[in-house]
């Protein structure tokens, strides 16, 4: 009976000491947001303009300092996202036959002087219903989002420094238009600064892994009544988010974790 409540005396004293070292946290901030397109050239020239658009947040957070100095971090947050245009961006170059101005999603006309006739550069996407469509990515850049992401970050805490990065999982819908579901998985880093007891501050950047969307692309080149436009090549596109927050965080519980 005395090992067994030795042995439970030291039980309770670790979880004590593992409490004493965790914090809970709740956090809210603001941040920017885009989506990037890849490939981002077609012949030599650039697809993809970056659009940025603004997010919030509000979440909660825990932090546990393993040892002296290697902590662990997991989180919750939700986030409201603002319509993004990346998704529908556009492109201008030059090609062989004369300069043109692309969107992808959409098509414009182009005329080198006012004795040639105006010609097409466009993009066929190829559903996966096997039909073509000249525009694509509408509705995802006209809508605003509702996200869940769930962040888990290692890092080293320095005095009231802590770098820190890791992989993070999001969940996102449109709010004003059916975009279907958004699942992605990607990278986060960043830096946390712990000012007291009670408040920390943090700055994360989170780039994408995993696709937002991808779709195959046809790139032709005719004139308006062309019915069988030159095909240049086949291209799978596809997009991807990255975020870069700012945060505020209340501690309470547990102690600090400082």
């Amino acid at each position: 009976m005395k090992k067994i409540g030795f042995l439970g005396i030291m039980l309770i004293a670790a979880q004590n000491i593992t409490v004493a070292q965790t914090s809970f946290d709740v956090n809210i901030g603001n941040g920017v947001w885009t989506a990037l397109c890849t490939p981002v050239a077609v012949d030599d020239n650039m697809v993809w303009n970056p659009g940025a658009s603004v997010s919030t947040h509000l979440g909660f957070g825990m932090k546990t300092v393993l040892n002296s100095h290697l902590t662990i971090g997991i989180g919750v947050r939700g986030h409201y996202m603002a319509e993004n245009n990346s998704y529908r961006t556009q492109m201008e170059g030059k090609y062989s036959k004369g300069s043109y101005t692309l969107k992808l999603g959409s098509y414009t006309w182009y005329s080198q002087d006012d004795d040639c006739d105006q010609q097409e550069m466009f993009i066929n996407w190829d559903e996966q219903d096997g039909e073509g469509e000249r525009i694509i990515g509408r509705k995802e850049s006209s809508t605003d989002y509702a996200m869940v992401s769930v962040p888990v970050k290692i890092g080293y805490q320095i005095g009231k420094f802590n770098p820190n990065f890791g992989v993070e999982y999001n969940y996102r819908v449109g709010i004003s238009k059916n975009v279907g579901e958004l699942h992605s998985v990607g990278f986060t880093t960043g830096l946390r600064f712990d000012l007291n007891d009670k408040f920390a501050f943090s700055t994360d950047f989170y780039g994408g892994l995993t696709k937002d969307m991808s779709h195959k692309g046809t790139l032709y080149y005719g004139t308006r009544d062309d019915e069988n436009p030159e095909k240049i090549e086949i291209r799978d596109f596809s997009w991807r988010s990255y975020r870069v927050e700012l945060s505020v965080h209340y501690k309470f519980g547990g102690g600090s974790a400082n």
